[in-house]
Order: structure tokens, then C-alpha cells, then sequence
């Protein structure tokens, strides 16, 4: 009896996941599988998972679930319960499914399986809030971006203690990452393990499906605005701003709405907070920048150590300061002075990170974002084995944008 006893009382004071709301949501989207029944066919739910996922995140989530017996059919509070710890569980119980799900254990998980799985769960996700009012305002995210996304995502995992700059354009290195190492990684990077979290959302809906989990507001006007950036790629820059700059961004500049007047983008960026500028040149190419600070006309480099540079397309990094030197930001737009007219990032005077001329459709990108003097170090957004490419942008398509976050009221 004193055994009885004791086993009752265990399972009343089993660890419990769920909010009593998000266990009932759950469960009723489950007993939706099982056509309003108690049980759930293990082919439907098999079935469920793999339009998330895939067909093999599906037959391996399955096993999980089932852990593995040969079972046809499980209940539909089972099939909760067994949920609990991978969707709402301590980051040790989460990880046991990340490395399940990749093809990885406790022995840890490889390079390739890794890649792979982190694919699998931003495609699942931008997929998840494709119909989404608020994420409407972004293009698609076709799977060349979603890689480069996703390598961008596990640089520090896949290349550790390597800047971007160091291994710009090389493959991803074949190696194991052990338990700890991958556990260690996750701690640091919290934009993992909530894109994983989000995805899964996508598929067992505990709670209410919310794109402002990693994707920014947009208050915009006009309400429909022109953007040249994928969700995915939306979700990275905002992942690498400042935490009070990840929750609003607002439509500031777009050739295609106000023109090729480099006076009018002044007039649009000058004053109005941190912001992020986005340009496309000719060849498809896709670049730029993060201000910290708003943007001041004046003859000499302003902002922070917090602006960075990146590039989207054909690779995606975020390149952040060296710490060489202050040269962040620079806009000017004086007519008698001897400094140069224009918009740049980086660099120094006349070897910019970028630089967009008041001419406004031309342009350079230079050979480094903080060079040492006397050194000519290659810069992530260099294309040109000369070390400095001309992005021409003429032509009447979407070239430059600018977003930012709305500003606080008082």
C-alpha cells in the first residue's frame, strides 16, 4: 500500500508544461487529428508533421513521440503530455530533440545535420506566418536564401573564434560539435532556440502563432511599401540590432516611391533615429548598413560602435567594427567645403565600406569597413579582385530603402 502510495502521489506531482490554456488549445488542435476522437492514427500524426517539416522531421518526431514501440494509434493526452518537454521544457530537454530531429544524440551532432535541420526550421517558420497580416510586407524566402540565412545564423557554432571577414565565402567545415559544445553555442545565441521554438509553434500551436516573436512591426505609410528583403532576411538584421531596436521598424526611403533625388533621402533619413539602409545594385547584389544614431549633415564621421555592415545576396554575413578607428557614419552635403559630398559607412575618406554619391545611382563599395593605415585589407562586401566595384545603380527599379524603428513616444 505504502507503495501504491507513493506512485499515486508521483503522478499527481508530475512536472506540468502547459498552462492550463495552452494545454486545452493543444489539445484541441490534436483531437482536430483524430476527427474529434480520443486517439490519434500514428500515420496522421506522422502525416501532420511532415507538412511542417518534412518527411523525414516527421517519421523522426514520430519515434519521439512514440518513443519508439509499434504502436498504430496514441492518445490524444499522451501525445500532450509527450509534447510538454521539447516545446516548454528546460533548454537540456530541448536540446535532446534538437539533436534527435538533426540525426545528431547525446554524442553530439555534425556539421551537415545541423545545417540541415536549421533549414528545415526557418523554412517551416516563414512558412508559418507567410499569411500572416504583418509579415505580408516581406517577399518569399526561396531555399538559396533560407541556406544562406541559416549558415549565417550558425556562424559562430560552425566557425568559432572566426570573424566573417576571416572565412568570407568559404564552405561550412566538416566537423562534430559535442553536447556541451552545442549546448554552450545555444547558451550565447537565443535566436536559435526561439526560431526552433516558433517553428514548432507552426506545427503544435500551444499558443496563439505571433511573427513579432522575431520579425519587427512595420508602421508604414502608405500601408503597402516597396521592399527588396525576404522574411528570412528581415529576421536576420533584426536579430543583430540593439534589443530596443528589434520590436518596431518604420518605412522611411525607397527610390521607387520618392525618386533619385539624394536631397529628398536627406530629407527622409536626417534626424529620425537609428536606421537601416538597404541597396541593390545591377547585378542583384544586396548590401548595406545599420546606423546607430540619426544621421547629421556634417563633414566628419559620426555613430557608434554598435553600427555594422552586412550583405544579404550572393552571401550573407553581418560585419560588425573592428575597433581600429570612430568611422561609422558619414553624410554630407555642403557645397563649399572640401570634404566629400555623400553617404558612406566605414572606412575613412575615399576608401568607404560603401559609399553612395550625391549623384544618387552611383557609387562604390572600398576595400574595408575599419582598415589599419598603411594596410589594405579585403572587405566583406568586395567583389572586385581590384578590391573597389562600381555599383551602378541606374535603372528604374528598387535600389535603396531605409527602415527603422519607430520612435518612442513621451
Amino acid at each position: 500500500m505504502g507503495a501504491e502510495s507513493s506512485s499515486t502521489k508521483v503522478h499527481h506531482e508530475r512536472k506540468k508544461y502547459f498552462s492550463k490554456e495552452e494545454y486545452h488549445r493543444l489539445l484541441h488542435h490534436i483531437r482536430k487529428l483524430a476527427k474529434d476522437g480520443e486517439t490519434v492514427p500514428v500515420t496522421m500524426l506522422e502525416k501532420h508533421i511532415s507538412r511542417s517539416f518534412n518527411p523525414d522531421m516527421g517519421k523522426k518526431f514520430t519515434q519521439l513521440l512514440t518513443r519508439g514501440r509499434p504502436v498504430t494509434s496514441l492518445p490524444c493526452t499522451t501525445i500532450v503530455d509527450q509534447l510538454g518537454p521539447p516545446l516548454k521544457g528546460s533548454l537540456e530537454e530541448r536540446l535532446y530533440l534538437t539533436l534527435t530531429l538533426a540525426g545528431g544524440g547525446q554524442a553530439g551532432v555534425l556539421s551537415d545535420q545541423i545545417m540541415k535541420y536549421t533549414e528545415v526550421m526557418l523554412a517551416a517558420y516563414v512558412n508559418s506566418i507567410a499569411n500572416m497580416a504583418g509579415s505580408k510586407h516581406w517577399k518569399p524566402s526561396p531555399p538559396e536564401v533560407i541556406q544562406q540565412i541559416s549558415q549565417a545564423l550558425l556562424h559562430d557554432l560552425l566557425f568559432s573564434g572566426a570573424s566573417p571577414k576571416e572565412v568570407w565565402k568559404k564552405p561550412p567545415p566538416k566537423a562534430r560539435f559535442s553536447y556541451d559544445d552545442f549546448e554552450r553555442w545555444c547558451l550565447g545565441h537565443s535566436i536559435f532556440t526561439s526560431l526552433e521554438l516558433e517553428a514548432l509553434k507552426g506545427c503544435f500551436p500551444f499558443s496563439p502563432l505571433d511573427y513579432r516573436g522575431l520579425l519587427p512591426e512595420v508602421q508604414t505609410t502608405p500601408k503597402r511599401f516597396p521592399t527588396m528583403l525576404s522574411a528570412a532576411q528581415v529576421m536576420l538584421l533584426n536579430s543583430a540590432l540593439p534589443s530596443t531596436l528589434q520590436t518596431d521598424w518604420r518605412f522611411l526611403f525607397s527610390t521607387a516611391v520618392h525618386g533619385w533625388s539624394f536631397s529628398i533621402f536627406m530629407k527622409q533619413i536626417v534626424g529620425k533615429g537609428p536606421s537601416v539602409i538597404v541597396i541593390e545594385d545591377q547585378s542583384g547584389n544586396k548590401f548595406g548598413g545599420f546606423a546607430s544614431t540619426s544621421w547629421e549633415v556634417r563633414p566628419q564621421f559620426q555613430g557608434t560602435a554598435e553600427c555594422f555592415l552586412f550583405t544579404l545576396v550572393p552571401h550573407t554575413g553581418i560585419f560588425r567594427t573592428t575597433g581600429y578607428n570612430g568611422n561609422y557614419m558619414y553624410l554630407n552635403y555642403l557645397e563649399k567645403n572640401t570634404m566629400p559630398n555623400g553617404l558612406g559607412m566605414g572606412g575613412r575618406e575615399e576608401l568607404f565600406g560603401f559609399w553612395l554619391i550625391t549623384y544618387f545611382g552611383k557609387g562604390t563599395v572600398a576595400p574595408s569597413w575599419a582598415p589599419r593605415e598603411g594596410t589594405r585589407q579585403r572587405s566583406a562586401l568586395d567583389k572586385n579582385p581590384d578590391a573597389q566595384a562600381l555599383l551602378d545603380m541606374i535603372g528604374k527599379t528598387r535600389i535603396s530603402e531605409g527602415l527603422r524603428e519607430a520612435e518612442e513616444s513621451d
